[in-house]
């Protein structure tokens, strides 16, 4: 079993009642048009994003495993202990990944881990939101923070895995602009010489963003 796989999880339209799911295009479609009427549009953000401490540790190991349910239908018996994760994972995993903690109201509302390949990417493994946070846009402030932080080390991509059946983040994904570059196997695997390898889960897909440097 693969003990350091990752995958993404942002705004789960998917898995609510129609009237909700349109009560929550409603909420970002209010919060889109009032970031537009901003005069620093481009920098005010819903989330106030900072470095994981370990003491985040207990609070990202909740965020995860609070949509692991939604996966239990989707990917393979062996993966799923990627997502019902423990603090076993946390100290493996802060470790070997550069988290991040957003912040709303100062409470901690969702996740994100970054890690360098190469000279030119970024390497999402985690953008998660807590489920009690999902519906209010915070999902593309994550994605925002990680295009900016590619741009400002002169990164040209950002990528990611994503399972195909997951369709609240495939929507997500290609809604801010991710494209999908490979969905068999051995092409995911054979991304950047294997590198992807050891994060890889069954039937995975790849993303691809293109980070422009202006």
């Amino acid at each position: 079993m693969n003990t350091n796989s990752n995958t993404a999880v942002l705004e789960p339209e998917a898995h609510l009642p129609d009237p909700e799911a349109q009560k929550v295009q409603e909420a970002r479609d209010v919060r889109k048009e009032s970031r537009a009427a901003s005069p620093d549009a481009g920098s005010t953000r819903g989330l106030s994003i900072e470095p994981a401490k370990w003491e985040h540790a207990s609070t990202i190991v909740s965020i995860l495993r609070s949509s692991a349910e939604w996966y239990e239908d989707i990917v393979e018996p062996e993966d799923l202990d990627e997502h019902y994760v423990d603090m076993e994972w946390a100290r493996e995993n802060l470790e070997r990944r550069d988290f991040y903690v957003g912040r709303v109201d100062g409470e901690i509302a969702g996740t994100l881990s970054l890690q360098r390949v190469g000279d030119d990417a970024l390497y999402l493994g985690y953008v998660y939101l807590h489920t009690d946070h999902v519906g209010n846009g915070y999902g593309d402030d994550l994605l925002y923070f990680a295009r900016e932080k590619a741009r400002s080390e002169g990164r040209s991509q950002l990528v990611l895995i994503a399972h195909p059946e997951a369709v609240w983040a495939r929507k997500a994904y290609l809604r801010y602009g991710f494209e999908i570059i490979a969905t068999d196997r051995s092409e995911v695997l054979g991304w950047h010489d294997g590198w992807l390898k050891p994060y890889y889960e069954e039937g995975f897909e790849l993303y691809r963003y293109s980070v422009d440097p202006s």
